[in-house]
């Protein structure tokens, strides 16, 4: 990764270099500080944050960088930037960058300094760089627009009541409906589900297949996993039809006071699409919910996602809560 340079008069005070997974503790204090500003109804924890470092895929080295205020075990993190390169298709690589300044360091010139990083090592890959961003965070947005990024996709953050009437839904015939657990089987699940999660996603924006790795460590395997409200629709020689993976974030349950789940995935099979099964699976997920005290359920949809999932999840009872951008360098305008 290019060495981000910042702004002169920064230079003395402040310091950065790439993350380490004892940061952990310190980027969750930064995060909370973020999301007490730009309310993105995000909140992390330090485990979440070690949950992150620890990801297989991540060059902490090259790919990560956290801004210092302070030295030593004193040191309190400012900023942080963290890029991931997720594969290549016919339209290229695609490098997600995830980073946030601390609001009481922003128009400073260290998001920019960041940015700038993110750009250099995207251009190094040969690859498109994105940055998602709310849509009322007027800093982000201007930082990208004036770094010649465009707006490519837009995102809807939905909410539900699970106080509110669950409409059933029918299961299509030869189809059955099931609860991944509890206790979960990894050895039973794990690579059927991720073979129809990359069948599923095959022709999804942005999205690239998963590795066995990967999808134990982010989606089967991570600490929000609840598979007693994860569901699957398999066909009678058990063929995974369709499924709904749903977590819960323990930072989010104190910081609220609520039980949220929130429905990270949901997928069909290409050739189980157009019968119903989303809709099924997901009522049952949030039966199941609602049965072991879950207040509420999120979930982020892809506005344009040309599989109809808005309209699955509206007619499930969830409403729009914010919408948040992805813009992207010039290459991928469309």
């Amino acid at each position: 990764m290019t060495v981000a340079v910042l702004p002169p008069e920064l230079r003395s005070e402040l310091h950065l270099r790439p993350m380490r997974r004892d940061d952990a503790a310190r980027w969750a204090v930064l995060l909370a500080a973020v999301e007490e500003v730009d309310r993105r109804d995000e909140h992390y924890d330090a485990d979440d944050c070690a949950e992150e470092l620890a990801d297989p895929d991540l060059d902490l080295g090259r790919d990560t960088l956290v801004v210092l205020d302070g030295a030593g075990d004193k040191s309190v993190a400012v900023a942080y930037q963290v890029l991931r390169l997720r594969g290549r298709d016919a339209e290229g690589a695609r490098m997600f960058t995830d980073a946030a300044v601390h609001p009481a360091y922003r128009r400073r010139g260290i998001g920019a300094a960041l940015l700038a990083v993110a750009l250099d090592r995207a251009r190094e890959l040969g690859a498109t760089l994105l940055m998602r961003v709310p849509e009322t965070n007027a800093g982000a947005v201007g930082l990208a627009e004036r770094t010649g990024m465009g707006p490519v996709r837009w995102w809807s953050r939905l909410d539900r009541d699970l106080a509110e009437p669950i409409t059933p839904a029918l299961v299509p015939t030869g189809l059955m409906v099931a609860s991944l657990g509890p206790p979960y089987d990894a050895a039973r699940w794990d690579e059927p589900l991720r073979a129809a999660h990359n069948n599923a996603f095959a022709d999804h924006w942005g999205s690239a297949p998963v590795s066995r790795q990967a999808w134990a460590h982010w989606r089967t395997g991570s600490r929000s996993f609840r598979p007693g409200c994860s569901a699957v629709a398999t066909t009678a020689d058990g063929e995974i039809a369709g499924y709904v993976l749903g977590y819960e974030y323990g930072a989010d349950t104190e910081r609220t006071g609520r039980r949220d789940l929130y429905v990270d995935t949901v997928g069909t099979v290409a050739a189980h699409r157009g019968r119903g099964v989303a809709a099924a699976v997901l009522a049952h997920v949030l039966h199941a919910a609602r049965g072991l005290g879950y207040d509420t359920s999120s979930l982020t949809v892809d506005a344009q996602n040309p599989t109809g999932a808005l309209g699955v999840y509206e007619r499930a009872g969830y409403r729009l809560h914010r919408r948040e951008i992805t813009f992207a360098t010039p290459s991928s305008h469309p």
